[in-house]
């Protein structure tokens, strides 16, 4: 009977021993749980919230759990760009009418969430909706104007996927009306110069037709007569120096003109008198620039 009694006092010891430490494992959880939803260390606060509950089954642990993991899905939904995700999850929290120490620490988190969900969506749709105007200029080659749309959209700063994906997609059309700006300004140059070539080579060629047809013209055209008592001098190889005389006498009836070749003699060195001797008479071709005896 003894030893039955001293066995009964035993197991209820223990269970009593048992019962504490669960109940005190148990609290240590539950307030590392809250500290860590506090700092909005949600996946901490998940496990200390898990190992409460496996201690000791309460509807405080499991809120508290089902808690913790609704606002680390809204949060990750937020970042990933699943902005009504995210806003649904928090406004169930926002709108519980549960009354928890959780749900005190919760709902102002919540209400962040939402304002930075929808300020977030705001701002992505006005920076999806000017990429496609920097495009659309991109196309029209408004380089400058695209280029300056891009970069401002690149220089977003946010840990938001969507957002980040937007910026980097940004830099990447930056880098394409850059690059797009430069190949044009090359291909500008390049058309300058072979306009300006095609322009000199056009120049050249005009100058050489008028030269050409200035020489033609001055082939055709007469002579004067004056031209023609130098052909005259050259044909008969006189010096300009010399006292022949070549002077135009006048046209014949073919348009040729006249050319009398003279010298003056001398008969009396000091009276200076004397007499024209004649060397002859020449025609000159005034168009064709020939001469030729005029009596043959």
């Amino acid at each position: 009977m003894k030893q039955r009694n001293l066995f009964f006092y035993i197991l209820i010891f223990a269970m009593m021993f048992l019962f504490g430490c669960t109940s005190k494992e148990y609290k240590s959880n539950m307030e590392s749980g809250i500290e860590a939803l506090k700092k909005e260390q949600y996946s901490d606060a998940i496990s200390f919230f898990n190992k409460a509950l496996h201690e000791k089954n309460t509807e405080e642990a499991q809120l508290a759990l089902d808690l913790s993991k609704q606002i680390k899905d809204s949060v990750a939904a937020l970042e990933k760009g699943e902005f009504e995700t995210a806003i649904s999850l928090a406004e169930k929290i926002k709108n519980s009418n549960e009354t928890s120490k959780i749900l005190d620490i919760l709902k102002p988190k919540a209400e962040k969430i939402i304002e930075e969900a929808e300020k977030t969506s705001a701002a992505l749709k006005e920076m999806e909706s000017e990429l496609e105007s920097g495009k659309a200029l991109l196309e029209e080659n408004k380089y400058d104007e695209a280029f300056a749309i891009f970069k401002k959209i690149a220089e977003t700063t946010s840990n938001n996927e969507k957002v980040v994906s937007v910026t980097k997609n940004a830099e990447q059309f930056m880098n394409q009306a850059a690059a797009a700006k430069n190949q044009y300004l090359q291909e500008q140059e390049k058309k300058l110069q072979e306009e300006r070539q095609k322009a000199e080579e056009e120049e050249a060629k005009k100058r050489e037709e008028e030269q050409k047809k200035a020489e033609e013209s001055k082939k055709s055209r007469p002579i004067s007569h004056t031209e023609a008592e130098q052909l005259v001098r050259e044909y008969l190889k006189i010096e300009n120096t010399s006292n022949v005389y070549v002077e135009y006498d006048h046209d014949n009836e073919k348009g040729e003109y006249i050319i009398h070749v003279y010298e003056i003699v001398i008969s009396d060195p000091e009276t200076k008198e004397g007499h024209t001797s004649t060397w002859g008479w020449y025609a000159v071709d005034p168009v064709k620039k020939v001469v030729r005896d005029a009596f043959e």
